[in-house]
């Protein structure tokens, strides 16, 4: 008897919940731990799912309750798997860029797997794992990279960087590293003004959350990336309103003081040098303004099923050259200045899903944004969900943050976090007495 009670915990740590938990546990350490994590934990979540189905079979899943974003996120799948069979001669690597799919895909397989949560998120040691796992290698990574942009040597990579100027986190990534990060400091911005509900989500010191609200901040400044600061901005513009119109024009008088303050030291520099500062108010890119009209093109020649997912990266230097493009100069670090056609993504979320997928496709994906932020909008926790939304809608003007693994991964947990919010406060509304969120 005393074996048999020893054997049945054991078997339910393979539970799909309990491999549920530890998929999304390594997914917020993604957050700050970058790509290898999040490997890990997607593996877990499908993992999850399997073992799903062998648990409850046909009742596994229920599609009745998905929101209308998810039932876009279905359609920007499945255009996007069309597009690559559409396209198939021209893509080196179809079935690469199918398997990329499944992450998304995953996405509303969960949401339609509601009990998988259910005894998760109310469990008070639980919700301290996740938030723990978002807070400690955060820290770590920004610490990593305050030391390389300090010190001029990256402690994991040594000099191997595409800027060792700007904090640039575990992997040396800025771009990557900052619009990721972006998330972070919205969020914990929010916190930061509502103290009783960091206290009510978690046990973590509410200290913990400002010290990492001011390393956050530092870090993402110092990463100069433009677009990642418009993205906080704009989150910010929309915290601080939602919070208090008092609070709202407060920060606009703030943030119109620090951008006449950086007008006028970029104007006081001699013009042969160059400050990073002014990098804030530099509006010229002549490669990403290239890229952006590549895109438009490329989805007029294509406007069906466009390039194939993720393939107009590929195609875009031959797309510019001939269409007869001026060559890019492009500049890397420790490298002479190169006059060729850029290759990479649209730097525009929009552009990219355009290009790649086609109409549907892209209308697919801004149908995504706008349901899930109107979603966000409505939850009675619209001050912590709707900021993130809206900094990725603006941000994701300037890179192509979706397309972007570890940027998808912040993504795909706050719209999850999201629809489980929204699920949680409709459960409250019938009576449930299950655990809150918040």
């Amino acid at each position: 008897m005393n074996g048999l009670t020893f054997l049945r915990p054991r078997a339910d740590w393979f539970s799909a919940a309990n491999l549920f938990a530890a998929g999304l546990f390594c997914l917020f350490v993604g957050i700050g731990g970058g790509a290898k994590p999040v490997a890990v934990g997607q593996v877990f979540v499908f993992l999850a799912i399997a073992k799903a189905f062998l648990e409850r079979g046909r009742e596994t899943l229920s599609w009745r309750n998905l929101p209308p974003s998810a039932w876009c996120l279905v359609v920007f799948v499945l255009v996007s798997a069309l597009s690559v069979f559409a396209n198939w001669p021209v893509i080196g690597a179809p079935f690469e860029h199918l398997g990329k799919l499944r992450y998304l895909a995953a996405v509303p397989v969960l949401l339609a797997m509601p009990w998988l949560v259910r005894g998760l998120l109310p469990v008070p040691w639980r919700r301290d794992s996740l938030v723990l796992a978002w807070i400690v290698p955060l820290a770590f990574a920004i610490g990593v990279g305050l030391i390389a942009f300090t010190t001029g040597n990256h402690p994991l990579r040594g000099g191997d960087l595409v800027d060792i100027r700007r904090v640039s986190g575990l992997y040396g990534q800025v771009m990557t590293f900052a619009y990721s990060l972006q998330f972070s400091v919205i969020a914990l911005l929010a916190f930061f003004l509502t103290p009783r509900v960091w206290k009510a989500m978690t046990r973590v010191p509410w200290w913990i959350a400002v010290a990492m609200l001011l390393l956050s901040g530092v870090a993402l400044y110092f990463t100069y990336t433009r677009g990642a600061m418009l993205g906080v901005a704009a989150g910010l513009a929309v915290l601080t309103m939602r919070r208090s119109l008092k609070l709202g024009a407060f920060t606009a008088v703030i943030g119109i003081a620090g951008v006449a303050f950086l007008a006028l030291k970029a104007g006081r520099e001699d013009e042969g040098k160059h400050d990073r500062v002014p990098r804030y108010l530099q509006t010229d890119s002549d490669i990403r303004l290239g890229q952006w009209r590549a895109a438009s093109l490329s989805f007029l020649e294509r406007p069906v099923f466009g390039w194939g997912y993720r393939n107009f990266e590929l195609q875009s230097a031959a797309l510019k050259e001939r269409y007869g493009f001026e060559k890019d100069v492009v500049r890397k670090r420790g490298q002479p200045r190169q006059v060729t056609y850029f290759q990479g993504h649209a730097h525009n979320n929009v552009l990219e899903s355009f290009a790649s997928i086609g109409v549907v496709g892209g209308l697919a994906f801004l149908a995504f944004v706008l349901c899930w932020l109107r979603e966000a909008w409505a939850s009675r926790h619209g001050l912590f969900l709707a900021p993130p939304v809206v900094a990725f809608l603006v941000s994701g003007m300037f890179e192509n943050t979706f397309f972007d693994s570890e940027v998808l991964n912040c993504l795909l947990l706050l719209y999850l976090i999201t629809q489980w919010v929204r699920k949680e406060e409709g459960e409250g509304e019938t009576g449930s007495d299950a655990g809150r969120l918040a």
